[in-house]
């Protein structure tokens, strides 16, 4: 009787491991390219004017929300670590007319926004925010890098892959 019973047990066992690891499965990162649309990422060095000062690097990333839905939260992953973003609302500034946006320059303003007050078709620009300690979540693996993360209140993390990010030229302080 015993061996009868063994075989039964083992199985309910493998049945519950397979049933849990399909509900990993389940909550993956997906692309959220239904949801917003990259129109730029572009990065800029700043060198202080001062020998003993390190220079800094800024990253923007401008894309257009394309959904109904509110994100929550923006999160960059790069090769430097994961980091949440400072969201801004950017718009067309009146005085030039420059066709498509350049860091860098004044064509656009920005305004800071909350993630709730964003709406379909709002152009936004996203600067990642060192220093935080934002715990990645589980589902994102250590090869997701050069992404924008980000979450909805119906959705787990949504991504946007950053295939390139243009190099500004640099600024020289005085």
């Amino acid at each position: 009787m015993r061996k009868i019973a063994l075989p039964i047990i083992a199985s309910i066992s493998i049945t519950a491991i397979s049933a849990c690891a399909q509900t990993k499965k389940t909550s993956a990162v997906q692309a959220g390219t239904s949801y917003a649309k990259l129109v730029e990422c572009a990065e800029q060095t700043t060198l202080p004017g001062r020998p003993e000062m390190e220079p800094t690097t800024t990253k923007r990333i401008v894309l257009v929300w394309k959904s109904t839905a509110k994100p929550e939260t923006f999160v960059w992953r790069g090769a430097d670590g994961w980091t949440e973003c400072a969201i801004s609302k950017a718009s067309k500034n009146k005085t030039t007319t420059k066709p498509k946006y350049q860091f860098g320059e004044n064509w656009y303003t920005t305004t800071d926004i909350s993630p709730e007050k964003i709406k379909k078709g709002d152009t936004i620009e996203l600067v990642p925010v060192y220093g935080g300690k934002t715990p990645i979540p589980e589902a994102v693996t250590p090869q997701m890098t050069n992404r924008l993360f980000f979450k909805t209140k119906a959705n787990t993390w949504l991504y946007l892959p950053v295939k390139s990010c243009i190099k500004r030229p640099d600024i020289a302080m005085p």
